[in-house]
């Protein structure tokens, strides 16, 4: 762990974090290591496969109803709109038939 915390670092590069460093040797040593199989446990390959369909299935669900509340909310602007159109319609006749009220008076 200790060659890898320390080599020389292109410029505009990061040192990795210890974390990062852990994981990589975790994962070189586990894919070396048959401690799991002999116990008769499974991999973590077939569960991460599995969780990335999961979360894939979950993404694209997520992003089917962000479509349809964006085409909602286009719908609901164009309703608004109209109906604004009517609202001033409406007023500039309220307005045309009280100054013919008034002439009248």
């Amino acid at each position: 762990m200790e060659k890898r915390k320390d080599p020389p670092l292109p410029e505009g590069k990061e040192p990795k974090s210890d974390a990062e460093i852990v994981e990589e040797v975790l994962k070189t040593k586990l894919k070396q290591s048959t401690f799991l199989r002999n116990v008769g446990l499974k991999s973590s390959s077939c569960n991460t496969s599995k969780a990335t369909v999961v979360v894939a299935a979950h993404v694209h669900d997520l992003e089917q109803k962000l479509e349809r509340s964006e085409l909602q909310a286009e719908v609901m602007q164009a309703e608004m709109a109209a109906i604004k159109m009517k609202v001033e319609e409406y007023e500039a006749a309220c307005d045309k038939e009280l100054e013919l009220l008034r002439k009248k008076s």
